[in-house]
C-alpha cells in the first residue's frame, strides 16, 4: 500500500518546493516516489488546455510518465464555480480515479494542495476533506515571518482534525534571518507545547524566491533576442522607463539586477539603463531595437528580452512570479538549490517514519 504524504499550506508557503525536496530524499533512498495534484489551478495553455505550471514542473523535474490530466485532474480557472458547482460529484470521482492510477507501484505518494487549504470546501474537496478520502497525512507549510504563524499552524491543524484527517507537522518557511533564533527558541517550543511536530524551520534565500531571466521569458512567453546563455540570472525587482535618459539616469542607477521594461523604440533610455547592469531588459509592444542595442546588450551580456504585449499588460503579468519558491523546468540552479536547503533544514526522516510504520503494518497483516 501506498503512503500518501498531502502537502499543504497557506499561499506562496513554498508548498511544490516542498515536494520537489522531498521527492529528491526519498527517491536517493531508493523509494519509488510518485507526486499528485487533486485540484490545480489554470495558469498554462499545453495542447489546448489549461494546466497547473507545479504539475508541468514536477512532471518535467521528476520524469512522471502519468499524463498531466491524471496527474491534477481538476484545474479550475478563477470563476471556478461556474466550472465546478454543477458537476463537484464528477470531479470527485475524476480525483479518486486518478489517485489510484498514480498509487500504482508507488511506495510513497506526494499529494500537492491547491493554493489554500479551504479552497473547494464549498464542493466538499478542500484539502482536509480530500486528505480523509485519500488517507493520506497532511504537512502542513506556513510562511515564517511573525508571530501569526502559530495560530495559522493550529487553526488548520484543527480544520483538519475536525474532518477526521492526521496531520504529520509543520514545516516554517521563508523565515527572515533576523527571525530565524525567535522561530527556534519561541515559537517552536509553543508549537510543540501545542501538540503539533515543528519538522523544519527554513531560512529565507534570496537566491531561490527570486525568479531567474528564464522565469520572466516563460511567463511573458518572450523572444530572447540576445544573451541566450544567461538566462540563470535572478531577477531582483521590475523598474518600468518612460522617461528621458537625462531625468531618469539617477533613477537608473538603482537597476542593477533588476529587469528594466520599456518600449522597443526607446533606444536612448535602453542604452542608458545597459550601463547600469540590469539583470535584463523587457522590450514591450514588439519593437524591435536598433541594432547598437542588440550589440552592446551582447556586449554587456545583458539579455534583450521581446514581448508583444504593451507595458501595463506586461507588469500585470509578471506579478505571477510574485512570491513563488518554484523554478522553471530548465532551472537546474534553483531545483538543485531548492533540494539541498529541503535536505538540509527539513527533518524529512521524520517524515518517512510514517511510511516505515505502515510498511510494518501490512507485513504483519
Amino acid at each position: 500500500m501506498v503512503y500518501s504524504i498531502y502537502v499543504s499550506g497557506t499561499g506562496f508557503s513554498g508548498k511544490t518546493a516542498l515536494c520537489l525536496g522531498l521527492y529528491g530524499k526519498f527517491q536517493e533512498m531508493g523509494l519509488s516516489v510518485g507526486y499528485f495534484k487533486p485540484v490545480g489551478h489554470g495558469e498554462k495553455v499545453v495542447d489546448g488546455k489549461l494546466r497547473d505550471a507545479d504539475v508541468i514542473l514536477m512532471k518535467e523535474v521528476m520524469a512522471l510518465t502519468e499524463p498531466l490530466e491524471v496527474l491534477c485532474p481538476v484545474v479550475l480557472g478563477n470563476r471556478y464555480l461556474d466550472q465546478i458547482s454543477d458537476n463537484f460529484e464528477a470531479a470527485a470521482e475524476n480525483i479518486q480515479k486518478a489517485y489510484k492510477e498514480v498509487c500504482e507501484g508507488k511506495d510513497i505518494l506526494l499529494i500537492e494542495s491547491a493554493a489554500r487549504p479551504e479552497y473547494l470546501i464549498c464542493c466538499g474537496l478542500s484539502m482536509p476533506q480530500l486528505a480523509k478520502e485519500l488517507d493520506a497525512k497532511v504537512l502542513f507549510s506556513v510562511k515564517g515571518s511573525d508571530d501569526t504563524v502559530v495560530d495559522e499552524a493550529i487553526h488548520y491543524r484543527d480544520h483538519v482534525r475536525l474532518e477526521g484527517g492526521e496531520m504529520i507537522g509543520v514545516v516554517v518557511n521563508f523565515v527572515p534571518l533576523e527571525q530565524i533564533e525567535r522561530m527556534r527558541g519561541i515559537i517552536s517550543p509553543i508549537l510543540e507545547k501545542c501538540d503539533l511536530d515543528v519538522l523544519g524551520i527554513v531560512p529565507d534565500h534570496r537566491e531561490l524566491t527570486l525568479p531567474t531571466v528564464q522565469d520572466v521569458v516563460d511567463v511573458l512567453n518572450a523572444e530572447v533576442l540576445t544573451c541566450a546563455d544567461k538566462l540563470e540570472g535572478l531577477v531582483d525587482n521590475y523598474l518600468v522607463g518612460a522617461m528621458s535618459p537625462e531625468s531618469a539616469l539617477s533613477w537608473l542607477r538603482r537597476s542593477v539586477g533588476k529587469a528594466f521594461i520599456t518600449g522597443g523604440d526607446r533606444t536612448d533610455l535602453i542604452l542608458t539603463a545597459l550601463e547600469t547592469k540590469p539583470s535584463a531588459i523587457v522590450l514591450t509592444g514588439n519593437i524591435y531595437p536598433s541594432v547598437r542595442v542588440l550589440s552592446t546588450a551582447e556586449e554587456k551580456g545583458i539579455p534583450i528580452l521581446l514581448v508583444p504585449t504593451d507595458t501595463y499588460t506586461t507588469v500585470t503579468r509578471l506579478d505571477l512570479l510574485d512570491g513563488r519558491i518554484v523554478p522553471s523546468p530548465t532551472s537546474t540552479k534553483k531545483i538543485q538549490l531548492t533540494r539541498r536547503i529541503i535536505g538540509e533544514y527539513v527533518d524529512w526522516r521524520k517524515i518517512l517514519e510514517g511510511y516505515v510504520e505502515k510498511k510494518k503494518e501490512d507485513k504483519s497483516r
